[in-house]
């Protein structure tokens, strides 16, 4: 039992790395352009992360609430995490973009919609995110201090600040898809609109062979096709370079008097590719911060003078002073350290003494305080 516990936790830390990868080049795929076949793969194999995550989401918390003990995981063994990080993103992600492609269709709106598709495509792309709060969960099996102590403060203070920086773009992302605000998505959406509403008055530019519609839309970056009567009028591309770099999210479809237009969603999607990665960065930025900097700053500065201390209450033959920097003195752990090299130790050593025989011993036995310390 004990064999298959440790191999489904191994498990999970390999899927939580490999998510991780998934996540970036994902990312990096949409922002690079790269082909339709390798982004599709990897939405395929976010879609499976999602659902393996779901699933564990599920026993782990059907384990927990068949002993009592839901609460405990959920709050204070991160269960939060995986729930965050699984169900949200296979429902609103990964489910949804896996259905459009395998419908290979596209969004039919007005123009007055055209806000409300920027918006959820940037609501979606911005829920992965929450992919990155799995940095976490391996953050807390990175055995990088001896102190129980010092791995439970480091696993709090990242999971605090990650959290809290996770949080508040998912709030800025939610407040900007309530509240219209100047950005690359109104802009663009003011543009494509506005052209769309010049083709639809001016009848005279989808007509047959008439070379103004090439030429306008060629100055319009959102204009990839329009078509009237299920005729092509022009094109930005050739169909093999929209098979081949243009999946089901990267254009919608604006329809209207018998007009349709093409619209190229990718410079938008790259936006949020970008800043996703951006965010990517900071997370393992600040959790590597923790690692290298704060992690051994926190073990000099108060677990290594309490196991010292520790020590030296718990075995007789232990009489190590703590060594107290200049720039820490006043610090209550060092002050406790103060005391302990100058009234305990020297204590400790008459105690010694009178145990071999010496004169001069303290009333006091260690054996008034020995084990006070253990564990």
């Amino acid at each position: 039992m004990n064999r298959t516990r440790t191999f489904l936790e191994n498990l999970v830390i390999v899927a939580i790395v490999l998510v991780l990868v998934q996540t970036f080049l994902e990312d990096l795929a949409t922002l690079l352009s790269w082909s339709v076949s390798i982004r599709e793969a990897l939405l395929i194999a976010g879609f499976f992360f999602d659902l393996f995550f779901t699933v564990e989401f599920i026993v782990r918390g059907y384990d927990a609430w068949r002993h009592r003990r839901f609460g405990y995981y959920f709050w204070y063994d991160r269960g939060w995490i995986d729930f965050l990080a699984s169900i949200p993103l296979l429902v609103l992600n990964s489910g949804p973009a896996l259905l459009a492609m395998l419908a290979g269709g596209v969004s039919i709106v007005g123009a007055g919609s055209m806000l409300n598709v920027l918006k959820v495509v940037k609501a979606i792309r911005i829920a992965r995110v929450l992919r990155l709060l799995r940095v976490l969960k391996v953050f807390r099996r990175i055995k990088n201090a001896d102190s129980v102590m010092a791995q439970r403060h480091l696993s709090t203070i990242s999971a605090t600040s990650v959290s809290v920086f996770v949080f508040v773009l998912l709030l800025l992302a939610a407040g900007s898809s309530v509240v219209t605000v100047p950005s690359l998505q109104t802009e663009y959406r003011e543009s494509v609109t506005a052209a769309f509403d010049y083709i639809v008055n001016d009848g005279t530019l989808t007509s047959e062979g008439n070379e103004r519609l090439s030429a306008f839309a060629g100055t319009q970056p959102g204009i990839l096709a329009v078509e009237t009567d299920g005729a092509i009028r022009y094109s930005k591309y050739d169909q093999g370079h929209f098979d081949r770099y243009y999946r089901a999210n990267d254009y919608t479809v604006l329809e209207q008097a018998g007009v349709t237009l093409f619209v190229d969603l990718l410079p938008l999607n790259q936006e949020q590719a970008a800043a996703n990665l951006r965010y990517f960065i900071i997370i393992v930025a600040v959790i590597l911060t923790y690692l290298l900097i704060y992690s051994p700053h926190f073990a000099m500065t108060v677990t290594d003078p309490i196991h010292v201390m520790r020590r030296g209450m718990s075995e007789p033959n232990y009489s190590l002073e703590v060594k107290i920097p200049a720039v820490y003195r006043q610090d209550d752990v060092y002050r406790l350290a103060g005391e302990y090299n100058r009234v305990f130790l020297p204590m400790k050593d008459r105690e010694r003494a009178t145990e071999e025989g010496d004169s001069g011993g303290s009333a006091l036995s260690l054996g008034d305080i020995d084990g006070l310390f253990d564990d």
